[in-house]
């Protein structure tokens, strides 16, 4: 059993703070877009929640005694509010935005505290991650928070997809959609599986095929997002394929545009994500066969 995960409580109460600033100020201006502001308030309102919970946990002295707990819960902070706050300033601070200026400046105040938020979840999992040569949780190394990674952004991708018509629109994005769902409902499968203390989540008592089977999932991952981030440019951004190759003039900030060049870069991100967790798997499988 790993030690109790050592919580720094200014770092924790700063990310509660940052989170309930983030989604007060956001409501107090008033209307929000539908759909993505409510995904925007909804995440910084979850992220506060389970921190509040976390910082309640510290003071009655019942800290989860395993350090990849608050590692994922970081990790998925860190990812939601990044996310939360280039979505919520693309729908919210691009524009006119009508002559009153507080509305406008509750928004940044609620953008830039979820950008704080981001970065102090960041520090902590920066922090608490298990170093070379640790005896960790699968979880609380970089190959396991890469799969958290992973997983937030096929659910982000599935979103934003299905909001673009994907399900009904060109063949190839429904494939790109199909990718986003299976990705995501493979990871969650694998996190919520170390979370829920399957035995074969620590490496130093992973079997040599168990090793390799997360090897091939990152290159599964690999290849379904090398074809995805062909598919939905080819699709969105070329005119012989119906797409737009430009912004439309006078596009207002829900510019179904805007939401195509975010998916593309979201899923080269994945295939990024997807890349060096290949390469830290396969690096470890080779270093322990």
């Amino acid at each position: 059993m790993p030690p109790p995960c050592r919580i720094p409580s200014p770092l924790r109460w700063a990310q509660a703070l940052s989170c309930c600033l983030a989604f007060s100020t956001a409501a107090a201006a008033g209307p929000w877009l539908p759909g993505e502001g409510d995904g925007c308030i909804a995440a910084w309102a979850i992220s506060f929640s389970l921190t509040l919970l976390l910082l309640l946990a510290e003071m009655a002295g019942r800290l989860p005694s395993r350090r990849d707990i608050p590692l994922v819960h970081g990790m998925a902070a860190a990812m939601a509010c990044t996310a939360a706050a280039v979505i919520w300033s693309m729908g919210h601070l691009r524009g006119g935005g009508g002559t009153d200026g507080r509305p406008r400046a509750l928004r940044a105040t609620a953008t830039a505290s979820s950008c704080l938020a981001a970065l102090l979840y960041g520090a902590e999992v920066i922090r608490d991650r298990a170093k070379p040569g640790q005896t960790a949780p699968y979880l609380a190394t970089p190959s396991g928070l890469l799969k958290v990674a992973e997983t937030f952004l096929a659910l982000l991708l599935l979103g934003l997809a299905a909001e673009q018509g994907a399900g009904s629109g060109p063949e190839a994005w429904r494939w790109c959609l199909g990718i986003y769902c299976v990705s995501f409902a493979l990871g969650v499968l694998l996190v919520a599986g170390c979370l829920w203390g399957w035995g074969w989540c620590g490496w130093s008592q992973d079997p040599i095929s168990t090793r390799r089977l997360l090897g091939a999932y990152a290159a599964l991952g690999v290849v379904a997002y090398g074809a995805a981030v062909v598919l939905w440019p080819l699709y969105g951004f070329r005119d012989e394929m119906g797409g737009q190759a430009r912004r439309p003039s006078g596009c207002r900030p829900t510019c179904p545009w805007d939401r195509r060049v975010l998916v593309a870069l979201l899923t080269a991100f994945n295939l990024v994500a997807y890349g060096v967790d290949l390469v830290q798997t396969g690096r470890l499988v080779l270093l322990r066969a």
